[in-house]
């Protein structure tokens, strides 16, 4: 498992993505999605695990998953279950504050 930080400052990375926001980023050669969602930050694979969308398209719901545009299959970003059983479950990737700084823990 590899450690990339993404922010160095809270600050920095609540500017960056704003809350119920997702913006792409790139570990390396492998771009991923990170969530800016009420219980923090999430990070997630950027395909969604259907039919491939880029889900940094999609939207936060209330509920704490990620919304895929084209089909609107719901993902949860605490488990990475497809809410409704109807497909594969999302890679999630863990992210974790480290004092001041944020981190996300990957494999490639």
């Amino acid at each position: 498992m590899n450690k990339y930080l993404v922010f160095e400052s809270k600050a920095q990375a609540q500017q960056v993505i704003p809350l119920h926001k997702i913006k792409k980023i790139r570990i390396e050669n492998q771009e991923l999605c990170l969530a800016h969602t009420p219980k923090g930050f999430m990070a997630f694979a950027k395909n969604c695990p259907h039919l491939g969308e880029d889900l940094s398209k999609g939207k936060i719901n209330p509920f704490g998953e990620v919304v895929c545009p084209w089909h609107s299959y719901r993902f949860s970003l605490a488990s990475g279950e497809e809410c409704e059983n109807r497909w594969k479950t999302l890679k999630t990737y863990r992210a974790e504050w480290q004092g001041e700084c944020l981190y996300v823990y990957w494999s490639s």
